[in-house]
């Protein structure tokens, strides 16, 4: 696929279940704070605020972004991987008051793995699970509801399935406001396809 097919692909599988898709914002945020757009999220602030209204309640959108500066600055990681940029597009779905976890998983499960054909035995969730001083609790939730739809895909959960700390599975908007755990799906890409079996492997040892 190129980047037009996924782009497309994404916004037909969210408008066609029910999501009010909306453009790009500007590169310049209104946020004073900002020095360029850096994330799908910016133009929601006011929502997730409660200062404004959702014009949706389900809305989905293809964000270009610029992390060339401020917190999320990307510049020092670019040439050393293959998935750091400046300049890239995010595409997000958003639930103002509808649906939560539960949907969310499976939009995406059903959208990778039924529209873009990723292989299912190379895709591993991650969950929230906090060190000590940590925010939150454990996400037991996703845990359970990643668990329950591994088994159904007759993959072992407790290989594909990894509990992260708050550097990679606790989101914040910034210093203050809203936050809370996330999940992630990450895919495996080496040439057989066993480094996050691997890694699984060895949390469980060292637990």
């Amino acid at each position: 696929m190129n980047s037009e097919e996924i782009r497309s692909g994404f916004i037909d599988f969210f408008s066609n279940r029910g999501h009010k898709i909306l453009p790009s914002a500007s590169l310049l945020p209104e946020s004073p704070n900002l020095l360029f757009t850096n994330a799908g999220m910016n133009q929601f602030v006011p929502y997730f605020l409660g200062s404004r209204e959702p014009v949706d309640r389900r809305i989905a959108n293809v964000q270009t972004c610029i992390r060339a500066g401020g917190k999320h600055n990307d510049l020092d990681d670019v040439g050393f991987d293959t998935y750091h940029h400046t300049f890239f597009e995010m595409l997000g779905n958003w639930s103002f008051g509808d649906y939560f976890k539960k949907e969310a998983i499976g939009f995406a499960w059903e959208l990778l793995t039924k529209v873009w054909k990723f292989p299912k035995d190379r895709l591993y969730a991650t969950v929230y699970q906090p060190g000590n001083c940590e925010p939150a609790e454990f996400d037991e939730e996703s845990f359970q509801m990643w668990s329950d739809l591994f088994t159904s895909e007759h993959l072992d959960p407790e290989i594909h399935i990894k509990k992260c700390s708050r550097k990679d599975n606790f989101w914040m908007m910034g210093d203050t406001g809203p936050c809370g755990p996330c999940s992630e799906i990450h895919m495996d890409l080496t040439e057989k396809g066993i480094a996050w079996a691997v890694l699984s492997m060895l949390d469980q040892v060292n637990a």
